[in-house]
């Protein structure tokens, strides 16, 4: 079989398109995403992953750089199945799968890159929002921190309007099909009614390069909403959508260097929950030791 490389994402394309169509659509994404970023890997070794010995196999896992157990695993068995794969096809040069009795989770742990940051503290997540210049970027992060996010695409965030606040430190939100109201901090009150009242949006940090055609500012969409796309020619109704937050987030990390490779929605979000679980806790640790000092 020709191990030729075709102009695209794939070492190979032929034989990977084959394999991705035969996959559930869930499936396919995850198998295009990393099929892809196998390419250079097997352009180093000359041939197609489904042919790949196990250490040519683990320099994949370890390329992909997980940051999580699930992750690891999702990666293994993807190459797992498409090498499996390989070998029902008649592609691979033996019948045998290298990570056939590899399967657990000792195994999976060693391609992690444990030098990422998984969670960030309610101090690391104050000092982001501490630096940022615009409040439509410093919003998203407090409000995810918080746990306003939505069942897909941050509804409950992008929702978010003017009428969404019920009363001090109280707001409703919605993500098209459920409502829930949630006690918030004065921080997250303060940073909205900012965003709300925010007209112009500063780009680049406020600062203007000499390659930069336009200004360093662009007015806002004026509405109800909290989170709003800056004015451009392309219309809306209001509101934004996902990619907002992404752009958002992605603008937060231009800060600092260290936030580049890690800060994400989800990542500020379990950071979140595990501070609050926390908080929780401590809060009720200390309320038995009133009612035992009684």
């Amino acid at each position: 079989m020709s191990n030729k490389i075709y102009e695209g994402g794939y070492f190979n394309e032929y034989q990977k398109m084959r394999y991705v169509n035969s996959l559930p659509e869930t499936s396919s994404l995850q198998a295009r995403r990393i099929l892809s970023r196998a390419k250079s890997i097997e352009e180093t070794y000359g041939q197609d992953l489904y042919n790949f010995t196990l250490d040519q196999i683990e320099s994949l896992l370890h390329y992909l750089n997980p940051s999580t157990l699930n992750a690891s695993r999702a990666n293994f068995y993807m190459v797992q199945n498409y090498i499996r794969w390989g070998i029902e096809q008649d592609l691979r040069d033996t019948n045998i799968n290298p990570l056939d009795v590899l399967a657990e989770n000792n195994y999976f742990k060693k391609f992690i890159d444990t030098s990422k940051k998984a969670l960030y503290t309610n101090d690391e997540i104050n000092n982001m929002i501490s630096v940022c210049v615009n409040a439509q970027d410093a919003f998203p992060i407090i409000a995810i921190f918080e746990g306003v996010f939505g069942k897909s695409g941050y509804d409950e965030l992008l929702n978010l309007k003017r009428q969404s606040i019920v009363s001090e430190n109280l707001i409703s939100l919605t993500d098209g099909e459920h409502e829930r109201v949630i006690n918030v901090s004065q921080d997250f009150m303060n940073l909205m009614y900012k965003a709300l009242d925010q007209k112009t949006y500063i780009k680049k940090i406020g600062i203007l390069k000499p390659t930069m055609r336009s200004s360093a500012e662009a007015n806002l969409e004026q509405s109800d909403y909290v989170l709003r796309n800056v004015i451009t020619r392309s219309q809306t109704n209001g509101k934004a959508d996902k990619f907002l937050i992404q752009r958002r987030i992605a603008a937060v990390k231009s800060y600092n260097d260290d936030w580049v490779r890690v800060l994400s929605p989800y990542i500020i979000r379990n950071s979140g929950m595990l501070y609050m679980a926390k908080t929780f806790m401590i809060s009720t640790e200390k309320s038995k030791n009133i009612i035992m000092k009684k």
